[in-house]
């Protein structure tokens, strides 16, 4: 018997996903930053892009594995 909160169901399972979600919010950042910002902030925000697409898939993957033990 399958439950709801089953890692199979579960879409953060997939890398691709976690990865996905990761890119798309660098990728608005990096156009906001762009298109809207100059100077020092376009750097900072260009840098929050970065980390954007780094640590949420870890963040995700930390969140599935708790998710597992609870």
């Amino acid at each position: 018997m399958s439950t709801a909160n089953s890692t199979q169901d579960h879409p953060f399972a997939n890398p691709l996903v976690r990865h996905g979600i990761g890119l798309s919010g660098a990728a608005i950042l990096a156009l906001v930053a762009v298109f809207f910002l100059e100077g020092t902030m376009m750097y900072l925000v260009l840098g929050l892009a970065v980390l954007d697409a780094v640590a949420v898939p870890k963040f995700l993957e930390h969140a599935l594995e708790d998710g597992e033990s609870a």
